[in-house]
C-alpha cells in the first residue's frame, strides 16, 4: 500500500507528519491488525507449526495462498484439504481439515506462501483506520473538556474511548477474518491420525 492508496482509504490526504512517518505508521497498523485478527500476517517464517485441538480434524492457521508442504507429528501427510472457512474454493484460505481426528498434542507443520496476495479491500479498509487511528492517539488530549473563544465552544467527550470506537466502526470485517475466538477444547481419548 502506498500513500496515495492510503489517502484514499482514509478518505482525507495524509497529514505532513503522516507522510513524513508513513512507513513507521503501516507497520505499526500491520502489526496491530495482527493482533486484532489473531495471525500473522507479516512474518515470512516458513515453515509454521501449530497445535491441534484435541477430537478436531480441522486446524486453522495464518492466511496463505498456496500449500508446499504439510507435516502431521514430522511425517508428510497428504490427508487433508485447504479451506476458507468452510469454502474449497477461494483465493486464500486459514485452515486445512484432515481425514482423522487429532489426539492430544499433534502439531502440523505447513510449509506455505503466507498472507494475501493483495489484501482484500476491507481488510485494506481496516488497516486505514488503524493507520488513521495513529493519528487520532497521537492528537487526543482527555485532558480537556471544553473550548472556548468568544462565541464559539466546543466541548470534548472526555471519557471517548478511541480503541472502543475504531472496533465498533470495523467489528463485522475483523470477526469476518478472525481467528480469535477459535476455541481450544479438551476433551476425553479419541482416535488419532
Amino acid at each position: 500500500m502506498d500513500t496515495t492508496e492510503m489517502a484514499a482509504l482514509l478518505g482525507r490526504p495524509l497529514t505532513s507528519v503522516e507522510t513524513t512517518n508513513f512507513n513507521t505508521y503501516l507497520k505499526l497498523a500491520r502489526q496491530n491488525l495482527d493482533v486484532l485478527l489473531c495471525m500473522d500476517l507479516c512474518s515470512k517464517e516458513d515453515p509454521r507449526t501449530y497445535s491441534t485441538r484435541e477430537g478436531y480434524s480441522t486446524v486453522f492457521v495464518d492466511v496463505f495462498t498456496d500449500i508446499d508442504e504439510v507435516k502431521l507429528n514430522g511425517d508428510v501427510t497428504t490427508d487433508y484439504s485447504v479451506r476458507q472457512w468452510d469454502k474449497r474454493s477461494a483465493s486464500w484460505y486459514n485452515s486445512l481439515v484432515f481425514g482423522c481426528k487429532f489426539d492430544k498434542d499433534d502439531e502440523v507443520e505447513i510449509t506455505a506462501s503466507w498472507g494475501f496476495d493483495k489484501y482484500p479491500i476491507d481488510l485494506q479498509s481496516v488497516l486505514a483506520g488503524l493507520f488513521g487511528l495513529i493519528t487520532k492517539k497521537n492528537k487526543f488530549d482527555g485532558t480537556i473538556a471544553s473550548k472556548q473563544v468568544e462565541d464559539f465552544r466546543i466541548s470534548f467527550n472526555v471519557d471517548a474511548d478511541l480503541d472502543a470506537s475504531f472496533y465498533q466502526s470495523y467489528n463485522a470485517t475483523i470477526s469476518k477474518y478472525s481467528l480469535c475466538d477459535i476455541p481450544e477444547i479438551r476433551n476425553g481419548k479419541t482416535g488419532g491420525c
